[in-house]
C-alpha cells in the first residue's frame, strides 16, 4: 500500500463491500467443508478444493487489510463450529458443482460491484484480483459441466436477419388477448431464474430433511413451497411461447435427515439464495417489455423480501444475525452524555 492509500481512509462502501466478502467467503469454506469430504467424483473434487482455497486466501487478504486499517475482523462462519464432520452425504457429486456455479455466479457480481465503488486504488486491485480468481474457477466449473452433460444452455433462436422497429404499442401489453412472442433478453433473465429456483428449491428440500428445531424446518420448507411457486409461474410463460424450461435436479437429494451444518449456517446460506433471487428478479425487470412479466417480477420480488426477513427475524431471535459495518447512532451518543 502506498503512502497516498495509507492516509486515504475506506469508505463506507469499500467497508462494507470486504466485510460482506468475509462472511460470504467464510459460509463458502463451511460448504465446502463437507463437499470434500463426501465427494466421490475425480473430475468434481479438484474444483471443491480450489473453490475452498480461492476462499481462503480472499478471506486472509481482506482480515490482513482490517487489521491494518484497525476495523474489527468479522467472526463469520468457522468450519470447527458449523460444519458436523463426517455427516452422511446430503446432496450429490453433480449437485456440488451445479451449487459451485450458483455460488461463482454470484461472487461475479459481487467483485463487479465492490470494484466499482471502490475509491482506493488498492481496494480496486483487490477487488479485480477476487474477480479474476473467480472467473478462471467459473470457466473451469462450466468446462466440467459440459463434459458431464449437465449444463444447461440457454434455448436456441433463429438469427434476426433484417433490422425491424416496433409500430404497436401492444408491444408492451401483456394482459389480455394474444401475447407477443418473447424477446431473446427475455427469455435469458426467466431461464436464469427457473435454474436458479431448481438450485433453492433442492437446497432448501435437503436443509428442512435435516434441521433440528422445528420452527426452522418449517422456514425450510415455506422456502421449498415459495421456489416451486416461482418455478410453475416462469414455466407457464415459457411454455406458452414454446420454449422449453431446464432440467430438475430435485433427485439430487440423498433421504439423510443427519445435519452436515448447523442450522444458524443453513439459515444464512437460504438467506443468501433469497437475496440473490431479489437481485436477477430486478435484473429481470429491467429488461423485460412485457407488463405482466414485470407484474409477475414484482411479485417474486415482494415474495422473496418477506422470506428473508423472515429468516432474518429466526437469526436475530437466536443471536445468530453478525452486525454489519453501520453508521454511529448520534442520537444515542449524544443521550449516553446526559
Amino acid at each position: 500500500m502506498n503512502n497516498k492509500n495509507e492516509i486515504v481512509k475506506l469508505t463506507c462502501g469499500e467497508i462494507s463491500a470486504l466485510w460482506g466478502t468475509y462472511i460470504n467467503d467464510s459460509v463458502v469454506i463451511c460448504l465446502m467443508a463437507h463437499f470434500i469430504e463426501t465427494c466421490s467424483d475425480p473430475d468434481i473434487l479438484p474444483l471443491l478444493k480450489k473453490t475452498r482455497n480461492i476462499a481462503e486466501q480472499h478471506m486472509i487478504e481482506v482480515e490482513h487489510l482490517f487489521i491494518k486499517e484497525q476495523i474489527a475482523v468479522p467472526e463469520g462462519f468457522k468450519p470447527e463450529k458449523h460444519v458436523v464432520t463426517n455427516a452422511p452425504k446430503l446432496f450429490s457429486d453433480l449437485f456440488y458443482v451445479q451449487y459451485v456455479q450458483q455460488m461463482c455466479r454470484f461472487a461475479l457480481t459481487s467483485h463487479t460491484s465492490g470494484f466499482s465503488i471502490a475509491a482506493r486504488d488498492d481496494i480496486r486491485k483487490m477487488f479485480n484480483q477476487f474477480f479474476d480468481d473467480t472467473s478462471l474457477l467459473y470457466n473451469e466449473v462450466v468446462n466440467v459441466m459440459q463434459e458431464k452433460g449437465i449444463f444447461v444452455r440457454m434455448p436456441f433462436m433463429n438469427y434476426p436477419t433484417q433490422v425491424e422497429f416496433i409500430h404497436k404499442e401492444d408491444f408492451l401489453t401483456g394482459w389480455f388477448g394474444r401475447r407477443r412472442s418473447l424477446l431473446g433478453i427475455e427469455v435469458t433473465h426467466l431461464m436464469i431464474n427457473y435454474i436458479q429456483n431448481e438450485i433453492g428449491k433442492a437446497t432448501c428440500i435437503g436443509f428442512s430433511q435435516v434441521a433440528k428445531e422445528k420452527e426452522i424446518r418449517d422456514y425450510f420448507l415455506h422456502g421449498r413451497h415459495l421456489c416451486k411457486h416461482i418455478l410453475s409461474s416462469i414455466h407457464d410463460v415459457l411454455m406458452e411461447s414454446d420454449i422449453p424450461t431446464g432440467m430438475s435436479w430435485d433427485q439430487t437429494i440423498t433421504n439423510s435427515t443427519v445435519a452436515p451444518y448447523s442450522d444458524q449456517l443453513m439459515v444464512f446460506v437460504v438467506g443468501m439464495l433469497s437475496n440473490l433471487g431479489m437481485i436477477t428478479y430486478g435484473a429481470g425487470l429491467g429488461v423485460t417489455m412485457r407488463r405482466d412479466i414485470s407484474a409477475m417480477y414484482a411479485g417474486f420480488i415482494t415474495k422473496a423480501g418477506d422470506f428473508g426477513e423472515d429468516g432474518l427475524n429466526l437469526m436475530i431471535e437466536r443471536g445468530w444475525m453478525e452486525q454489519p459495518p453501520k453508521f454511529e447512532d448520534r442520537e444515542q451518543l449524544s443521550k449516553g452524555k446526559q
